[in-house]
C-alpha cells in the first residue's frame, strides 16, 4: 500500500493537481487528507470537490472548524474570509467537510491536524518538547500531521526524542526507511501554503510495505494561485508570501 498523505492544501487547486499527478506518477493507491482544505486560496470548492472523494480517510483542520464556528481565529480579516469561502462553497460542500473528526486511525497510522496531545487547542508541534508531549497521546509506531506547514520528522527511540532534518535532493525528494524499533511524528508539509522558504506544493507518501517514507516537493503555477487569492478577501502580502513559501501570518 502506498499512501499519499496531504496536509494544508489551503484551496490551492493548481498545487492540489500538481501533487496529484505526481502522486499517480508515483503509483499511489490510496490518499489521506490532514485538514485545512480550505482557507487562504482562491479555490476552496474544485479543491473539496478533488480531494474530498479521494481520501480513504481525512480528519478536520482549524479552518474547516473555523468554517463551522465563525470567528475562532479571533480576528476580523480571517473572519470575513470564513464567510467568502462559505459562498463559495455552498451549503452542500459545507455539509461535506461537518463530519470530519480531529483525530484518527486508519490502518494503524494516526492521522490529526493539530498535535494529537491537544488537538482541541490546535497546538503546533516545532519543537522537541512539543513533540515529546505529542508522542504520549497517540498509539502505534506513526502519527501524521499537520498545520505548520513545514516538513518535520520527529523520531521517538528507547525514550529519546529527536528531530531528522528533511533535506530533499536536487529532483525534490527526500527518503527515509522507518525502523520498526522506532516511533515517528510526520509533518509532510503544506500542498497549498509552504512556509519553509519554498513555494512547491510539498507532501508525502507512506510505503506500507517497505516501511519507507518519502517527502517530495512539486513545482506549480503559483502566479495563477496567487492572483485568485483577492476572492478571498485577503491583502496583496498573502499573495506575494505564497510565491516565496513564507508564512503570511507570523507563524
Amino acid at each position: 500500500m502506498k499512501v499519499a498523505i496531504l496536509s494544508d492544501i489551503h484551496a490551492n487547486l493548481e498545487a492540489l493537481q500538481a501533487v496529484l499527478a505526481d502522486a499517480a506518477q508515483q503509483q499511489v493507491t490510496h490518499y489521506v487528507g490532514l485538514g485545512d482544505v480550505i482557507g487562504f486560496n482562491g479555490d476552496p470548492a474544485a479543491c473539496v470537490e478533488s480531494a474530498m472523494p479521494l481520501f480513504s480517510a481525512a480528519v478536520r483542520g482549524n479552518h474547516e472548524q473555523a468554517l463551522l464556528q465563525r470567528g475562532l481565529f479571533g480576528v476580523p480579516l480571517y473572519t470575513a474570509m470564513m464567510d467568502r469561502t462559505a459562498a463559495m462553497l455552498g451549503a452542500e460542500l459545507v455539509a461535506c467537510l461537518r463530519p470530519l473528526p480531529r483525530k484518527m486511525c486508519w490502518q494503524g497510522l494516526t492521522l490529526v491536524h493539530a498535535s494529537p496531545a491537544a488537538s482541541e487547542d490546535w497546538q503546533r508541534i516545532s519543537t522537541v518538547p512539543e513533540a515529546r508531549r505529542a508522542f504520549t497521546d497517540f498509539d502505534g509506531r506513526l502519527c501524521f500531521f499537520g498545520h505548520t506547514h513545514r516538513p518535520t520528522i520527529f523520531c521517538e527511540c528507547e525514550g529519546k526524542v529527536t528531530p531528522i532534518p528533511v533535506v530533499y535532493d536536487s529532483k525534490g525528494t527526500f527518503s527515509l526507511p522507518l525502523l520498526s524499533e522506532n516511533r515517528y511524528l510526520i509533518n509532510p508539509g503544506s500542498v497549498g501554503q509552504p512556509r519553509d522558504m519554498d513555494y512547491r506544493a510539498a507532501y508525502g507518501i507512506y510505503d506500507s510495505e517497505s516501511a519507507a517514507l518519502t517527502l517530495r516537493r512539486v513545482d506549480y503555477d503559483v502566479d495563477s494561485a496567487a492572483v485568485k487569492i483577492s476572492r478571498t478577501g485577503l491583502p496583496d502580502t498573502f499573495a506575494a508570501d505564497l510565491k516565496r513559501g513564507h508564512t503570511p501570518t507570523g507563524d
